[in-house]
């Protein structure tokens, strides 16, 4: 492809898209950290203080259930550690989606009710956190929102591609000067040295991101979905017969970040059909079974389904197996280990997870802070350079598309027809670059036709005429 038309896409997206990009990295910034944030901000609600032996869950479920005698027991999600509380996960028609499940906080010890918060999709979001998502994903504005938040996000990675390809058409362009302090030669030196190292990061939250968009997102599930990448279920009938409904394991993939998520939970049974008091010996058997960790109880969606045991999101979990289990006897109805997973669905499970900070705890949390900070840093640098390069009157070489070979175009109808068949809004932003590049284009031929004077008067004695293009 041509260096030139490199270099428009990336000066042209720099100066149009950038905004967007800068406004989604501050927002990305702040929910990199929200799981940190989170425990402190409900320290009082995630801690149990009672020091006596755990009482058995059934228990705990019924200390729950007074609070709230009308709703539905969807999930139970058990910590493995002493000083964590249990959390009874209620459906509750009256919260905006399935994804949003009415957590109450018991302390195993003495069963005492610690709090009752709104929880969110299968990273366990409490209600800072769960807002901070929608912040980041919509930006408070619901589908508009969406589609600004696409935009930049499909941009990305070609913003990072095209900034390397610019550096290696470059990189035997060397200066040996050292730059001068606030000239266009630091900045781009600061910007290229920044996007360089970022540019790795930058593809990756363009992929994953992509995954939970809106148009994008539902491009790449129906993929996923037609190649068979999709995150099995594990078998709840207790007869043997293979279920067809959705077992609320928490494996929905999307939920906590994109609204795409998890149902699991709000198609269970009645309370009055479920026996809680089989919760203790369905734990154990997950437990024997080798689960560890947090485990998250589904009880059976009628009768005649087993319960669902699972190793839902945490940090440092590389695998999240499933059982299911008959709870009146223990025997172990079926077995769903991460590994058996299509290899894709591993791999996105696991993107997800990192794009959202959760995976490796506070790593992952710190890595994504600093990314965003690199982003911002890139943005801000590239305004510099663009503003010291005649005081922001230029958007970049011109492309003379007369001169394009068959070669160039079709690689931009390979590379950018497939992409923007992938990523529509890709496709949409790119046409408006394209026809601001066109206005540009032709307001600068129609300037160079007729050079505006401008009067230049060193001092009172001379008066000299400048075109601009003398700039």
């Amino acid at each position: 492809m041509s260096r030139r038309i490199i270099r428009r896409v990336h000066t042209l997206a720099g100066l149009f898209i950038a905004p967007l990009i800068l406004v989604a990295t501050l927002s990305g910034f702040f929910y990199a950290l929200a799981p940190t944030i989170e425990s402190w901000v409900y320290d009082g609600e995630l801690t149990a203080t009672s020091s006596s032996q755990a009482q058995p869950v059934a228990k705990q479920i019924e200390a729950a259930k007074r609070i709230h005698p009308d709703l539905e027991v969807a999930k139970v999600q058990i910590p493995d550690e002493e000083g964590k509380t249990t959390r009874v996960l209620f459906a509750d028609p009256t919260l905006p989606s399935e994804s949003y499940t009415r957590a109450v906080f018991v302390d195993p010890g003495d069963l005492h009710i610690t709090g009752e918060l709104t929880q969110y999709g299968s990273a366990a979001s409490l209600p800072f956190r769960a807002w901070l998502s929608e912040g980041h994903r919509n930006l408070w504005l619901d589908t508009p929102g969406r589609i600004y938040s696409e935009a930049a996000a499909t941009w990305l990675g070609p913003m990072a591609v095209t900034g390397v390809a610019m550096w290696w058409f470059m990189r035997k362009q060397k200066n040996q000067r050292a730059p001068k302090k606030k000239s266009r030669r630091q900045a781009m030196k600061r910007h290229t040295l920044i996007g360089l190292v970022a540019a790795p990061g930058l593809i990756f939250l363009c992929i994953s991101g992509l995954t939970w968009s809106h148009f994008a997102g539902d491009n790449i599930a129906l993929v996923r979905e037609e190649l068979n990448w999709i995150a099995p279920k594990p078998n709840t009938n207790i007869n043997g017969e293979q279920s067809t409904q959705d077992s609320g394991s928490g494996h929905g993939e999307h939920a906590g970040h994109a609204g795409h998520g998890e149902h699991a939970g709000h198609g269970g049974a009645a309370a009055s059909e479920v026996d809680f008091g089989q919760a203790d010996t369905v734990l154990q058997v997950g437990r024997d079974e080798g689960l560890t960790g947090t485990l998250q109880l589904v009880p059976p969606s009628k009768p005649g389904q087993a319960w669902t045991v699972s190793e839902p999101r945490q940090a440092y979990k590389m695998y999240n197996d499933a059982i299911t289990v008959n709870g009146e006897n223990g025997d172990v109805v079926d077995r769903l280990p991460f590994k058996s997973w299509p290899i894709a669905a591993q791999l996105t499970s696991w993107i997800i997870q990192l794009h959202m900070g959760t995976l490796f705890g506070l790593t992952s949390q710190i890595a994504l802070a600093l990314l965003a900070l690199s982003i911002g840093a890139l943005i801000v640098y590239g305004y510099i350079m663009w503003w010291r390069r005649r005081g922001g009157k230029n958007s970049g070489a011109r492309v003379d598309l007369s001169a394009l070979t068959w070669k160039h175009w079709l690689a931009l109808a390979v590379l950018l027809g497939g992409y923007s068949v992938l990523a529509p809004l890709f496709a949409v932003s790119g046409a408006i670059l394209f026809v601001i590049a066109w206005a540009l284009d032709f307001r600068s031929k129609n300037t160079q036709k007729s050079p505006k004077v401008i009067l230049k008067e060193p001092n009172d004695e001379e008066k000299e005429p400048v075109t601009v293009d003398s700039h």
